[in-house]
């Protein structure tokens, strides 16, 4: 079970060589025959001295090893990332060995070279009381070189992982970083080994003063060689500038006129180091965690190792710190979160032999992750996608923020009467709030709310389904930025994902729910926050506004159903009281303006709701025209509108009298003629559109009121089919 990343989010890893793992688990007595007294670390051997090794120890894991391999590999089958490999390997059955264990483990290796002379590399992985010890056979032939990597080898990629094993090459380290940064890919890269990083510091002091790497990764061996080497190229010139001088006399501490603080501690000396070419960096310390920094995090970052895990085999535990860190990094989460996920997936790595994860180990990291229910999941079950999929939302949602989240109908496009509207709504809501916009990010109300979003220069996120109601094709609305949106495949994960989007976590945040007018799906979405408020579920001990926008008086039919369900027993009106009903943009927003105590925001021009809710402009004619005159409104809409404004005070009263007798059937003078006027075949839906737009129909309130209000006959939410009703 893994939590994938946005979609767009790629990542290209460079194995030089490829590389066959033979991981054995042997007794001391056996070790010290193979290998006498050079045990741990790793040497290169000949291929025939590779053979009696495992000959001898008889039984073994053969798996694709490496450490770009095995940081691909961990990001794919444990995070599910889109991962590819480029590199090189030999046309063996060693080669092919390699190859088929990436894919299976879902990385593509359509961009690894096969070459028909030489051999596949492989090591002989030996591990002793929980030490390893490597004896690898390379064939100098099947290598990767600068000249071998192109452009095509990092197109799409966003995410580039490298290792500085890639300075054994000469030029491949330098080449792959120019093309990554051609692609407008991040780098991450690994320090590999104190042995690399002391034999080839000047060409890695030249990559990384390159700007071309984003996040590098180290152990302290590796840290405090890179410091030493550091120190003593400052030395050398700060040494060679006072030589060179006028003065003629040295320095009194070279290294520290040189910018290096050699009173430091070795993470903070080298993160120091780091910061300067780099965005962040991250420092391994085994059993004591790590310790990060970055540009836009101050302060270091501390995270302990995970307690309590029986160490069994090392080998792949530092690939499994990069394959979490980065995931981390590519999801945009917090550094924090990046090093604790980091630390756990080098904790998984440990409790095994060899340097891939089963199904049950990536089981026991989500479980530790994220709770116990995660590792009950079985990978292959659509519990585990749904899990997968919620956990990519949370991501997009950490990244972007909670908002405002907007439901509606994807069937309501710009041709329905509620497109403008809708755009104007969230375009304001956000000016207003200053807060994400959260839609379905699909087509019809969604886009609306999105535009709206847009326009106000807000972040505005998508949490998508594959297919929409009303659609016939996969619904892939291209109006978002890349990496603004996540496609579910389940239902249920975008349902509470987009709930979460506006669940408030901290008092500074301002979110809301907003219901426009929608069908079914809609319908799903408010039933269900409702539960949940009814229930005090909805994860968030602070109030989150819920707005049901009645334009036209769309939900007045919802209203009434919710009204039944209050006078039958199976609601209490008071479990709504949280539910705001509101006719109009301007009442939306002086209640959400009120929430959260901000100015009260300008209402809505004349002219905009003239332009935007009447059949045409309204001029100065029409706006004094006489019933059957020219532009003037027809007769009977005329007639109503009086008939209205006498008895919609009389309508108050007696729903408010009724109410005090505890009477809630009430049906008022103002109801009776409302459903006359629809039964009317002369007034049209156009008409009754116009009419309920600014033109003249009397407003009891203009304020957004609670829908225990109005399910209780108070409220003007359902009284007279509101609509958009213009002010007074």
């Amino acid at each position: 079970m893994s939590p994938p990343p946005p979609e767009d989010q790629r990542v290209t890893v460079l194995q030089v060589s490829a590389l066959v793992d033979h991981v054995a688990v042997v007794e001391r007595s056996l070790l010290r025959q193979l290998v006498g007294d050079e045990v741990a670390g790793s040497k290169r051997c000949s291929l025939e001295e590779l053979r009696q090794i495992l000959a001898t120890v008889g039984e073994f894991q053969s798996k694709a090893g490496g450490s770009a391999s095995n940081v691909g590999r961990a990001l794919a089958a444990g995070f599910g990332t889109p991962v590819q490999v480029v590199g090189t390997r030999g046309s063996d059955e060693w080669g092919s060995l390699y190859s088929s264990s990436m894919r299976r483990a879902g990385v593509s290796t359509q961009r690894m070279k096969v070459l028909q002379e030489g051999s596949t590399g492989r090591s002989a992985i030996l591990t002793c009381d929980a030490e390893r010890t490597m004896r690898t056979y390379m064939d100098p032939r099947v290598t990767t070189s600068a000249e071998d990597l192109t452009e095509d080898d990092f197109t799409g990629c966003s995410w580039v992982f490298l290792s500085s094993y890639s300075l054994y090459s000469e030029g491949l380290l330098q080449r792959a970083v120019e093309l990554a940064k051609q692609a407008g890919a991040k780098v991450v890269l690994d320090l590999a080994s104190y042995e690399v990083v002391r034999s080839y510091h000047k060409q890695l002091q030249e990559v990384l003063e390159g700007g071309g790497i984003h996040f590098c990764i180290c152990n302290e061996d590796e840290a405090q060689m890179l410091v030493r080497c550091s120190e003593a190229a400052a030395a050398a010139a700060a040494a060679l500038a006072v030589g060179t001088s006028d003065s003629g006399s040295a320095a009194e501490d070279p290294t520290a006129a040189a910018g290096y603080p050699p009173e430091s501690t070795l993470p903070a000396a080298v993160l120091g180091l780091l910061l300067r070419h780099c965005q962040g960096a991250v420092v391994t310390r085994g059993v004591l965690g790590c310790v990060a920094a970055s540009r836009d995090v101050e302060g270091l970052v501390a995270v302990p190792a995970v307690p309590g895990v029986a160490v069994v085999d090392t080998t792949g535990a530092g690939d499994h710190f990069t394959a979490g860190f980065m995931y981390g990094l590519i999801s945009g989460l917090p550094l924090e979160r990046c090093c604790e996920m980091a630390c756990l997936a080098g904790a998984s790595a440990v409790r095994v032999v060899g340097a891939e994860l089963s199904q049950n180990e990536w089981q026991w990291f989500h479980t530790r992750l994220h709770g116990d229910l995660a590792g009950d999941v079985v990978q292959d079950s659509s519990a585990a996608e749904v899990a997968q999929e919620l956990l990519g939302c949370y991501a997009l949602i950490t990244r972007l923020g909670r908002g405002a989240v907007y439901f509606g109908s994807a069937r309501l496009a710009q041709s329905s009467p509620y497109w403008q509207r809708a755009i104007r709504l969230a375009e304001r809501v956000a000016l207003l709030l200053g807060s994400p916009v959260w839609t379905g990010g699909g087509p019809g109300m969604m886009r609306a709310a999105s535009e709206g979003g847009l326009r106000a220069g807000v972040p505005v996120g998508g949490i998508r389904i594959s297919r929409e109601a009303g659609t016939n094709v996969l619904t892939m609305e291209d109006y978002l930025s890349a990496g603004a949106a996540f496609t579910c495949k389940y239902l249920p994960a975008r349902k509470v994902a987009l709930t979460d989007a506006g669940a408030r976590q901290r008092p500074d945040q301002r979110t809301a729910y907003l219901f426009l007018p929608g069908g079914l799906g809609t319908m799903d979405e408010l039933f269900s926050i409702l539960t949940l408020l009814q229930l005090g579920k909805l994860g968030t001990a602070l109030p989150v506004p819920l707005l049901i926008v009645n334009w036209d008086g769309f939900y007045d039919g919802l209203l009434q159903l919710l009204r039944e369900f209050d006078q039958t027993g199976a609601l209490k009106a008071a479990e709504v009281r949280q539910v705001m009903v509101a006719r109009t943009n301007d009442e939306v927003l002086e209640y959400l303006a009120s929430f959260y105590d901000l100015p009260a925001p300008e209402p809505e021009s004349d002219e905009w709701l003239e332009e935007v809710l009447g059949d045409e402009p309204r001029t100065e004619d029409s706006a004094s025209a006489g019933p059957g005159e020219p532009n003037g409104p027809p007769p009977e809409l005329s007639e109503l509108e009086e008939r209205l404004e006498k008895l919609a005070g009389e309508e108050i009263a007696a729903a408010a009298a009724s109410a005090a007798d505890g009477r809630l059937d009430h049906k008022g003078p103002v109801a009776a003629v409302v459903a006359a006027a629809a039964s009317n075949s002369g007034a049209s839906s156009r008409h009754r559109s116009r009419r309920t737009s600014g033109l003249g129909t009397p407003v009891v309130s203009a304020h957004a009121v609670s829908a225990e209000d109005v399910l209780h006959g108070l409220g003007p939410g359902s009284l007279i089919g509101g609509g958009v009703a213009g002010r007074k």
